[in-house]
């Protein structure tokens, strides 16, 4: 039973009713609630953490004077509703196209994207239920225009578009926005571009540059692939490397719900850790050599060390994974760059020898599943 639990069962009886009161609208009782109970406001619902806050009840329900009570009482805008996918206040009232609401959380300071851990950000709410004043406002207010479902990988354009609503479509794209089956525009054809369409033809859908992670190298560029063209797993890869020779790129794969770095969004180091490693790799490449199969990219290397490496990974380990189950030979670009992955290892003794060999053949035959990195713990 955690701390909150006991607390919400010595007041139960005040506290439901508060929670009618509130999907009610009744200002003047809630806020009677506030002056004479401030000591319970940030209880969550019924007590449990995972449950929606008192700020979530009044957004879902389109209460924005309430909304505005709760704020100036000093509860946190951005706190989010773990059961409910990690939604914000701000993403509930703009799924029901609740603009009054919506400039008030916005007004506290509420983030305009929602969490890094929402499934569904404010925007892709919006633009699912086609509510344009809502949408137009989060853009003026710094909305990323291509900021993906979590579990879907889908932009608020490609929302609009399943959901039926063409005013809402043609908004997002005045202001920018990209579908993640678009085609790209105005992308020469280069070696890397040579590279993504392998990718593409050959593991998965891979999406437009918009909605890549940025990269502090600009020796390299970043790209998904939707593996499979599902949503579990995606695979992160770099393109550039291969002005090294002998030519390599380096793949991390990824549980479909890894929240991404994108501009403008908060990010914490856990979240970043799969473009920190790729920028260290790359930087290694260029000023040593490129890795070849077999190499362990230890978590005690000193030049790796500082990273947030996920829990029970002691090592990455490059692997030519082959991606065509029929192959004969393993995964390499017509070009012959061989595209290397980075499988998460875990041990007592650090693999040597014939250790290592037969590590390197169970990794190459792994299922994606396998070898993506754990999931990091999100935060509240």
């Amino acid at each position: 039973m955690n701390d909150a639990q006991p607390l919400f069962e010595q007041h139960e009886a005040e506290l439901r009713r508060l929670y009618e009161d509130i999907a009610e609208g009744k200002v003047s009782k809630v806020r009677a609630f506030v002056q004479e109970h401030a000591n319970l406001l940030t209880l969550p619902r019924y007590g449990k953490g995972d449950e929606q806050s008192l700020l979530h009840i009044a957004a879902r329900n389109s209460q924005h004077e309430i909304c505005a009570l709760l704020l100036d009482a000093g509860l946190e805008p951005n706190r989010t509703f773990i059961d409910g996918g990690h939604a914000t206040a701000l993403a509930l009232a703009a799924s029901e196209g609740d603009l009054a609401t919506c400039t008030c959380l916005l007004d506290a300071g509420a983030w305009p994207d929602g969490s890094p851990w929402s499934v569904r950000p404010p925007l892709y709410a919006a633009a699912q239920g086609g509510h344009d004043d809502v949408v137009t406002l989060l853009l003026q207010r710094g909305a990323g225009p291509d900021r993906l479902h979590l579990y879907l990988n889908r932009s608020p354009l490609d929302a609009s578009r399943v959901w039926g609503h063409p005013s809402t479509e043609r908004l997002l794209q005045d202001n920018g926005a990209h579908g993640t089956q678009d085609p790209e525009t105005g992308v020469e054809d280069s070696a890397a571009q040579t590279l993504v369409n392998f990718v593409d033809q050959t593991l998965g859908h891979v999406l437009p540059t918009a909605f890549s992670p940025p990269t502090n190298d600009s020796r390299i560029d970043l790209h998904i692939s939707l593996i499979d063209g599902k949503t579990t797993h995606k695979l992160l890869f770099t393109t550039g490397l291969y002005q090294a020779t002998p030519m390599t790129e380096l793949c991390l794969c990824l549980p479909g719900e890894w929240p991404l770095p994108q501009a403008g969004i908060p990010d914490d180091a856990a979240r970043r850790f799969p473009v920190s490693l790729l920028e260290r790799l790359a930087a290694l490449t260029f000023e040593e050599a490129p890795l070849s199969e077999g190499t362990l990219i230890l978590r005690s290397d000193t030049r790796f060390a500082d990273l947030a490496w996920p829990e029970k990974t002691d090592a990455l380990l490059t692997v030519d994974k082959p991606w065509n189950k029929a192959a004969d030979s393993r995964t390499h670009t017509p070009d012959s760059v061989y595209l290397l992955t980075l499988a998460p290892v875990a041990f007592k003794k650090c693999p040597t020898g014939k250790a290592l060999t037969s590590l390197i053949e169970r990794k190459r035959k792994g299922s994606w599943k396998t070898l993506a990195l754990a999931l990091p713990n999100p935060s509240r």
